[in-house]
């Protein structure tokens, strides 16, 4: 049995949708499961980024570790405070 999903969607890429679906003559819920599959298919190959590689070295700043330790004592501090009225 179909489930039903519901998803707010971009107009434009309503749009897109519309018109692929058109042009192949296949239906939209069709076009999205295709789509669904092929993306599922893609992440299972490894053809999507490597999540490693993305975030490896994400620790690495531009800018010295004191000042980044001092910009986030002061959101802390700041959050702190208005969360419980210092």
């Amino acid at each position: 049995m179909d489930k039903i999903v519901s998803a707010r969607l971009d107009p434009a890429a309503v749009d897109e949708m519309n018109r692929a679906a058109r042009l192949l003559g296949i239906t939209k819920k069709r076009f999205l499961e295709e789509a669904i599959r092929l993306r599922a298919q893609q992440i299972a190959s490894g053809e999507a980024s490597d999540v490693w590689a993305q975030t490896s070295g994400a620790w690495k700043r531009d800018e010295p570790v004191a000042t980044t330790i001092r910009r986030s004592r002061r959101a802390f501090n700041r959050a702190f405070k208005r969360h419980h009225g210092g």
